[in-house]
């Protein structure tokens, strides 16, 4: 059995931007602290989980059901001393729900997932409001920011309680509520200011 002390994990979070729906690099390192190398063993073919947590709700994680009746051999990884990447996670700042997180503070936490090792490690990520849609108006063509609010009923249209902007195509598919949308400053035809939609969600509020 490895001693618990042995086997530790460490998070790094990198962002462009503070922005719901504004992707975020997690990086999870595992630290053997001995001199010589460990063996860790794991049941299955999951390694590491990573959650999202609202308070102590956990509105995302890597970590995904086997599949009913099938089994998988355990397997090991040997790690040398000091530290190594496990893994560079890229989320997509969507809860397990599809919806995007609300302004807020949230617990990002990393669990290695061996036999006998209970290592785990934690930290926070902050999203701030999204983008009031008169602000597009001093931004340069092509600066990406989220903005959010309700459609009007051609759901061509986006409006929050600062004004209105004329999206670039249809989002035929979002519910009547309000949303997130992320992408960028464009200029019309009429020369009037739109926004080109890359990806949009429901908002959690």
């Amino acid at each position: 059995m490895i001693a618990l002390a042995a086997i530790t994990l460490s998070l790094q979070i990198a962002r462009t931007t503070l922005d719901p729906l504004d992707g975020v690099n997690i990086e999870v390192a595992v630290h053997n602290t001995r001199s010589t190398p460990e063996t860790v063993t794991f049941p299955q073919p999951q390694e590491y989980a990573i959650d999202v947590l609202r308070g102590t709700k956990v509105i995302f994680s890597t970590l995904r059901p086997e599949p009913p009746g099938v089994t998988f051999p355990p397997h090991a990884r040997t790690l040398p001393p000091g530290p190594s990447v496990l893994v560079v996670y890229i989320w997509n700042a969507l809860a397990d729900d599809g919806g995007a997180p609300g302004a807020g503070t949230y617990t990002v936490r990393a669990r290695l997932l061996g036999e006998h090792v209970e290592a785990q490690a934690q930290t926070t990520i902050r999203f701030t409001e999204p983008t009031p849609v008169s602000a597009l108006a001093k931004l340069k063509l092509g600066d990406e920011v989220t903005i959010a609010g309700r459609l009007d009923a051609g759901k061509t249209v986006l409006s929050d309680s600062t004004g209105s902007i004329t999206l670039g195509h249809r989002l035929s598919a979002a519910p009547d509520a309000p949303i997130c949308v992320r992408g960028y400053v464009t200029k019309r035809l009429d020369g009037s200011r739109g926004f080109y939609v890359e990806r949009w969600a429901p908002l959690e509020l």
